[in-house]
């Protein structure tokens, strides 16, 4: 078992002597359905006296399955949201081909097998196994045949239409921050390590922290946007270019986040950078010059908003 902030990590088929209520689920983004799943979780926990825990997966199922490449939120950037809600576990597993081979039953008395779960929240579209073939009809079966509590939740609806992540990463590929962060209740957000850059930014006169962008996350609308970046525990506006670098010729795909009236070294520190709003497209400039004047407006603009 680790720590990771105030979330404990247990693997799945790791023992763990705490009564749990679960919720399952692959929590992809953690949307507000999601939000409103893992709520219900805890009410459940309290209720019982017990802990709470979320299921996810440590890595893209999507890898193995060969579907959407790119994960919305990589695990570590789940968990650090789960650890937000105040959810107390998190069981992890690696979605690899064995696991995708395990039947319904398997999947279930796995889990009882090494843990104490006192009760299950899941959506009421929730599949597991392997096929996807196990169903809601399946898990209470099982939930009443084990004395375990089954809270089957409705969706949470945008518009009289159910939030998915398919949409959210469709509209991550659009570039329409305000709609994601709506969906998603906490802003978009990266967290990556910084790491040695081109310097050019610092030779134009605007110093840039560039992270190494994660190799399983979506790759979102190139572009320059509004952000916020915390640094040491403390969140200072940012504006971030995502994408590549035409002025220069470069077409590395890369993050490079200018920390606003910050001239600290925090290069290898981890840092997060929430995404707020769109500033404008990425353009070839004729000169650096007009870049640099071009950036002084992005500034303005991020100096003018709100925090």
């Amino acid at each position: 078992m680790s720590r990771w902030k105030g979330i404990k990590t247990i693997e799945y088929g790791e023992q763990s002597q705490c009564d749990l209520v679960v919720a399952l689920g692959f929590f992809d983004c953690i949307h507000k359905g999601h939000i409103k799943l893992i709520n219900e979780c805890k009410q459940m926990a309290f209720k019982n006296s017990c802990s709470s825990a979320v299921f996810t997966f440590s890595n893209s199922p999507f890898e193995l399955l060969r579907k959407e490449s790119g994960q919305i939120l990589t695990f570590e950037e789940r968990l650090y949201k789960l650890d937000n809600l105040h959810v107390d576990f998190c069981i992890k597993t690696q979605f690899d081909e064995y696991f995708s081979q395990l039947s319904p039953i398997d999947f279930l008395n796995n889990f009882i097998k090494y843990v104490s779960i006192k009760g299950i929240a899941v959506g009421k579209d929730y599949t597991f196994g392997r096929y996807g073939e196990g169903n809601v009809d399946l898990l209470k079966k099982w939930c009443e045949e084990n004395s375990i509590e089954l809270n089957v939740v409705d969706f949470a609806e945008e518009n009289g239409k159910k939030i998915a992540s398919t949409d959210i990463r469709n509209l991550l590929l659009e570039g329409n921050l305000n709609k994601v962060n709506d969906l998603l209740v906490q802003p978009y957000f990266i967290i990556g390590q910084v790491v040695h850059g081109s310097q050019r930014g610092r030779n134009i006169g605007f110093a840039t922290a560039n992270l190494e962008y994660p190799a399983d996350k979506l790759k979102i609308k190139a572009g320059v946007y509004y952000t916020r970046t915390r640094v040491d525990g403390v969140w200072l506006k940012s504006v971030t270019n995502v994408g590549e670098h035409p002025t220069f010729d470069d077409g590395n795909f890369n993050i490079e986040s200018h920390v606003l009236y910050y001239n600290k070294d925090i290069y290898g520190k981890k840092i997060i950078v929430e995404f707020l709003e769109k500033i404008r497209d990425i353009r070839k400039f004729s000169t650096k010059e007009d870049l640099a004047k071009q950036i002084s407006k992005d500034i303005e603009f991020a100096l003018n908003s709100e925090l």
